[in-house]
């Protein structure tokens, strides 16, 4: 009932319809999988959403407090900030991946969860 109510709040495409579905599957612990679901929909207090919703004055600098480059959102905090790839490279460096940083975080979910046959590590990334 609760993926019905989430999935019916937009038009969602279908492959970001599946990625709520392996959402709620992964084995990482439910408040780690309600925060993603979170960061999909937007819905967290990053600088342009705090802006858009008033409540950060005029005065404050939209821009991400990690790399003060670009505007704080959930893209550029969890994918295209420089702290954020820095740590996505070393962690790809780790798992011996090749890694391009992909535009989006529905895109960035299907590329880290698809085309993995070894069940131990499709559950280790389920959990990172």
């Amino acid at each position: 009932m609760l993926k019905g109510m989430v999935l019916g709040e937009v038009l969602w495409r279908i492959n970001e319809k599946g990625v709520f579905e392996m959402l709620w599957m992964s084995p990482a612990p439910s408040k780690v999988v309600a925060f993603a679901r979170r960061v999909f929909l937007n819905r967290v207090p990053t600088k342009d959403n705090l802006a858009l919703r008033n409540v950060l004055g005029p005065e404050v600098q939209p821009l991400c407090g990690l790399c003060n480059r670009m505007e704080e959102s959930a893209h550029h905090l969890f994918i295209h900030c420089d702290v954020a790839s820095a740590i996505w490279l070393k962690l790809m460096w780790w798992l011996n991946h090749d890694f391009i940083s992909p535009p989006n975080l529905f895109i960035h979910w299907e590329c880290w969860h698809g085309g993995e046959r070894d069940k131990k590590v499709k559950k280790g990334k389920g959990i990172i």
